[in-house]
């Protein structure tokens, strides 16, 4: 009987062998696999020398992608844990890699979960961090699901992209705020999904249904590279879990003088924190300092609470509505100087 050291409803984790060299072939000798965090398919000796790093790595910190299995069935699924991020012993790096007759089943998030909380319970970690190739939505996914929030993308030798990367804290780290930067692009996009999603669910489904998260990807890819909109990031410790845009009003009846806000998101793990008057006050300075005399907003008018949020920063209803996705928008004012 293998002994598994972790355990989860479906999966047991062991750790590498020397004699698992026909399960690593199996798993980093598949293209499928290996095209996601290499720039072409490893040779039979590379997988060897892949394994041999697991084997060599568990045995000097105690962390590796852990082989996993199917208890039920006793077959090998692929591997998922830890290694070494930086120099920080507190934060470790989470990935899992799963053959691909295994895709599909849940096996990763499961998988994740168990690590997770190996990681922040038995190994006392204080972060997590991951990354994923951009073109990896199943990674992607399977990391929002797990609780990951997205940060500032990293460049990836291996691959020769940016990836976007993500941050899991154990506790409450500090709140900051800073300009937003291009690598900012992936994380905002899923403040931005997971707000919409979350606020208009139910009272607004055609709003919700308009765009895919790869939507909000490409649309802030090509946003943050626009000169006339400014945009600032609200971080707990380098998580990103909100934003605001600042810029010139669009709508037809705008004087020059006044400016917009474009956009305001929190990511839901940060509701009722009291964090978007730091955002609104952010875009309104920036406003000042670029000139403007008063700014505006559209707010849909279900959405009572952002209401509440907008008159209590002393916004107003200028009378102006127009209606979009069935449902009515209405704009605020407020002066600036």
């Amino acid at each position: 009987m293998t002994e598994f050291f972790l355990q989860s409803e479906r999966l047991g984790f062991r750790c590498w062998s020397k004699k698992d060299t026909p399960l690593a072939e199996k798993l980093w000798g598949d293209p499928l696999i290996t095209r996601l965090f290499s720039k072409r398919p490893l040779t039979d000796a590379e997988v060897q020398q892949r394994l041999d790093r697991e084997i060599l790595q568990q045995k000097e910190c105690g962390l590796q992608y852990w082989p996993i299995f199917n208890l039920s069935e006793n077959c090998f699924v692929g591997c998922c844990g830890l290694r070494p991020y930086g120099n920080d012993e507190q934060i470790a790096e989470i990935g899992f890699h799963l053959t691909s007759q295994q895709w599909g089943k849940g096996f990763a998030t499961e998988a994740g979960r168990a690590v997770i909380d190996y990681a922040f319970g038995k190994l006392q970690k204080q972060a997590l961090f991951a990354g994923h190739h951009p073109d990896n939505k199943a990674s992607r996914n399977t990391l929002l699901k797990l609780g990951f929030i997205g940060t500032t993308a990293q460049f990836y030798e291996p691959t020769g992209l940016n990836h976007p990367s993500y941050l899991l804290y154990r506790d409450q780290q500090e709140y900051r705020m800073k300009r937003a930067q291009p690598l900012d692009a992936a994380a905002i996009a899923a403040v931005h999904f997971a707000s919409i999603e979350k606020t208009f669910s139910q009272s607004i489904p055609e709003y919700v249904n308009s765009r895919t998260l790869d939507d909000f990807e490409r649309l802030w890819q090509d946003r943050l590279d626009e000169p006339d909109c400014a945009t600032c990031v609200l971080t707990t410790g380098e998580q990103i879990v909100g934003f605001v845009s600042a810029g010139k009003s669009r709508d037809p009846d705008a004087e020059n003088s006044c400016g917009s806000v474009d956009r305001i998101y929190l990511h839901p793990s940060v509701w009722e924190k009291r964090l978007g008057s730091r955002l609104l006050q952010w875009c309104e300075e920036e406003l000042i300092d670029q000139n403007y005399k008063q700014v505006t907003l559209w707010v849909f008018e279900p959405n009572a609470r952002a209401i509440r949020f907008y008159e209590r920063n002393g916004f107003r209803h200028d009378g102006r509505t127009k209606e979009d996705f069935n449902s009515r928008l209405l704009r605020y004012e407020k002066l600036l100087v």
